[in-house]
């Protein structure tokens, strides 16, 4: 992605997911944000980076994309956490409200906050 294009609205979110010690399913996670309903890669997505802290059992997804894609790739790995995850059995120092806990979304390039 090259934000030197006119016009171009980039965002990125930072998925927060309670697993961390199975990589695995973290990077289905981080795949599934990468991927269309078809199963092909989104040329314009990325994942740009994967934190996972051990002691919290929780990683961090940074997924960018154009502001219109963002809501699309975010839900299907959102999808592919619900399903991986087991909160029965998910354990951390830090507290967890689910398979996801955190959504942030932050601007890039040619978006504002408020949008």
């Amino acid at each position: 992605m090259s934000s030197s294009r006119v016009g171009l609205r980039l965002a990125a979110c930072l998925l927060n997911v309670s697993e961390a010690g199975r990589k695995y399913i973290v990077e289905n996670i981080a795949k599934a944000a990468l991927l269309d309903k078809n199963g092909k890669k989104h040329p314009q997505v990325s994942v740009l980076n994967i934190f996972s802290d051990q002691d919290y059992n929780r990683s961090v997804i940074t997924i960018a994309t154009s502001v219109d894609k963002l809501g699309s790739s975010v839900l299907a790995a959102c999808l592919e956490a619900f399903q991986a995850i087991d909160m029965e059995v998910q354990e951390g120092i830090h507290p967890c409200l689910g398979a996801v806990v955190l959504i942030p979304i932050y601007p890039l390039s040619g978006v504002t906050v408020e949008e």
